[in-house]
């Protein structure tokens, strides 16, 4: 929407031309008004502000400044001598307008080239009117601008091209209406709108606020509760007598809406309206608001499965008898591809290299069924599984998911090969909508052939698994990705039916974490807790992979993953039936090298206990540095770590390289 360019003052634009110096003097006396058919033509548009001179409503009252004409050729003769210039402006920071003088200047856009001074005198010309309409964007009228060329300081230096600005004063609102026209369907609109519109009475006559506060007022309006406003332009008038001026703003609200059916058209990707529909976080009959709509419209960009949606509403019938119009919204979609090949790598001290990569289909079962291959190869994990995802799945965001996979393991504690066929629903968080709660219930089934190398004369056994995990989170931090205030609490619950070589045993795992993020200025001082426990069955008839172990990149950095905890007699961990893990960090973020970066030191403990209730005796302390790189999915982490009490397996210096914070 443009606002009308405030009431145009033709300023004098003759000049005197002496020895390399051009002076532009105070504009004379102002004389009485002419009639409104003789009243001057308004300056040229400002392209920033948007203004059109054509639009200004007639003036009452004012007083206007006189016409002086030019005595200048238009296209004067080239002068004798070539010259270089510089540009100087000055008065124009306090007003912060420094910045869009230099953009629009067309002598700042020149200097530099040689010219001459019948040119430097055309282009200073162009600049005064320039600075005349950015004063008048925030209320200064009556301006005058002094334009001095002065010789150059050395024989070859540039001449000086000094732009001198005296503001003039600054005119201030005396009154701001809101007003409806006489065939207006709406209610009155003055108390929804006013404090919309950028400005009071009282407040300087700043075009570029009033014309930014336009651009928002429909969807303002539309988030009341109002889907078809008719907004016209705003009626301002200046009068120079008082130096004061008044804005009429007209607004028809329209009837009050409230949301009816939702259609989908264009490349629907297999969704029927009934898919769309569950994605809304409203229903038929809620009152209309034009933020809801929006967050429909991210959610279906969410799903991945669409490049463009627009979202049209549609008034259904006539208003009904208490005033309100039923809304329908229109979904256009434009199809995105939706196969996504993907690869990660990552390194620590202890574990080597880490490579994955996955081949995905989001829409292999329509809607929003994907189906996903994976694989990792790393030097003490292989793993190829199938998984099956429906997002969306009964409600919004959550997903079901079925997966099924081979994977073997050689770590310090345990030789494992697994097969696994699991379910999962989850509750999910994401960008487009963190949740202060989210869950996660689930079914696993495990048939694993492992090996205890803390226990050298117990063979190969078989392992047959059915657990039952849950997860429930307590999310009051401020982002996903990279929190820096509030705190996460999550508690972990898997009853665990085992059997092995002809026994049965049973147990459950517990688990709480919590994390806390508190803010001074760019530095961020996080902490967190988490303990666990396996109550049931003793450490030894577990499955190996299936007790608590410390250390490594997302535990106690310092030493290698199991690396903390008790040990066989030759070095080898035995994991535990407790755990404790404690963890702080001093977060720095900064910009540096054009990019976003960030330092961090921490101080990480831990132990891992054979006793069922964790404890803070014994603990393991690693302390380190480290590096993060932000990027739009979050920061790159390098982090370098020591054991402070280091013993004769642990070594000295872990290095880490992941995405993500620790925690």
């Amino acid at each position: 929407m443009t606002l009308p360019a405030i009431i145009g003052i033709r300023r004098p634009c003759g000049s005197v031309l002496a020895v390399l110096a051009v002076i532009v003097t105070p504009a004379p006396a102002a004389r009485a008004q002419e009639p409104p058919a003789a009243a001057p033509a308004a300056p040229a548009t400002l392209p920033m502000l948007g203004l059109d001179p054509k639009d200004f409503a007639p003036m009452a009252g004012s007083v206007e400044w006189p016409t002086v004409e030019s005595t200048a050729d238009a296209e004067p003769p080239p002068a004798a001598a070539s010259i270089r210039y510089t540009v100087e402006v000055v008065g124009l920071d306090p007003l912060g307008l420094a910045d869009s003088f230099r953009r629009l200047s067309v002598l700042k856009a020149n200097a530099g080239d040689e010219t001459n001074i019948a040119q430097i005198n055309r282009r200073s010309a162009e600049d005064r009117d320039l600075i005349d309409q950015l004063l008048r964007s925030v209320g200064h009228y009556g301006g005058n601008t002094v334009v001095k060329v002065n010789p150059p300081a050395t024989a070859n230096g540039p001449s000086r091209v000094v732009l001198t600005v005296d503001p003039g004063p600054l005119y201030t609102f005396a009154s701001v209406n809101v007003v409806a026209p006489a065939d207006a369907t709406g209610p009155a609109p003055a108390e929804i709108v006013k404090p919309w519109l950028g400005v009071a009475a009282g407040d300087p006559v700043d075009a570029l606020r009033v014309t930014t506060a336009q651009e928002g007022l429909a969807v303002q309006i539309a988030d009341a509760g109002f889907p078809f406003p008719v907004v016209g332009k705003p009626d301002i008038v200046i009068d120079h007598a008082t130096r004061t001026a008044t804005l009429v703003q007209t607004i028809d609200l329209g009837p009050r809406g409230v949301f009816g059916t939702i259609r989908i058209e264009g490349e629907a990707q297999g969704m029927r309206d009934s898919d769309v529909a569950r994605l809304a976080r409203f229903g038929p009959g809620d009152p209309y608001n034009g933020a809801l709509r929006d967050d429909l419209r991210r959610a279906m960009i969410h799903t991945t499965l669409f490049g463009t949606v627009s979202i049209r509403p549609v008034a259904a019938g006539t208003p009904t008898a208490d005033g309100t119009q039923v809304v329908d919204l229109v979904v256009t979609t434009e199809a995105a591809p939706t196969r996504t090949v993907s690869a990660s790598g990552g390194y620590s001290t202890g574990q080597g290299l880490r490579l994955e990569g996955s081949w995905t289909n989001r829409n292999m079962f329509p809607p929003q069924g994907a189906l996903t291959f994976r694989g990792i190869a790393a030097e003490r994990e292989q793993v190829v599984a199938t998984e099956f995802r429906r997002s969306d799945w009964k409600r919004r965001d959550q997903t079901l998911t079925l997966r099924t996979g081979l994977s073997a393991e050689q770590q310090d504690a345990f030789n494992a090969t697994t097969f696994e066929v699991s379910a999962r629903v989850d509750r999910v968080s994401n960008l487009n909508w963190q949740k202060p709660w989210t869950y996660a219930l689930g079914s696993e089934f495990l048939v694993t052939r492992q090996r205890d190398r803390s226990a050298p004369n117990d063979p190969n056994n078989t392992f047959f698994i059915l657990a039952f995990p849950g997860i429930v989170t307590w999310d009051r931090s401020d982002n996903l990705l990279d929190p820096t205030r509030g705190f996460r609490l999550t508690g972990r619950l898997s009853p665990e039916l085992t059997l092995r070589s002809g026994s049965y045993l049973n147990y459950v795992k517990a688990q709480f974490e919590g994390t806390g993020y508190l803010p001074f200025g760019d530095f961020v001082l996080a902490g967190r807790l988490h303990v666990g426990s396996i109550i049931g069955a003793s450490r030894g008839r577990i499955a190996p992979d299936r007790r608590f172990y410390a250390g490594g990149g997302g535990s106690v950095r310092g030493f290698n993953f199991q690396g903390v905890g008790p040990r066989a007699d030759d070095g080898t961990p035995t994991g535990g039936n407790s755990l404790t893990e404690a963890s702080v960090e001093g977060r720095y973020r900064f910009q540096a090298f054009g990019n976003d970066l960030g330092v961090v030191a921490f101080l990480d403990a831990g132990n891992v206990d054979q006793d069922t209730v964790p404890g803070f005796n014994n603990l393991r302390f690693g302390a380190g540095i480290g590096v993060r790189y932000f990027t739009s999915f979050g920061p790159v982490r390098i982090d370098i770590a020591t054991p402070i009490n280091r013993q004769v397996y642990d070594p000295k210096i872990a290095f880490y390289v992941s995405i993500g914070q620790a925690f």
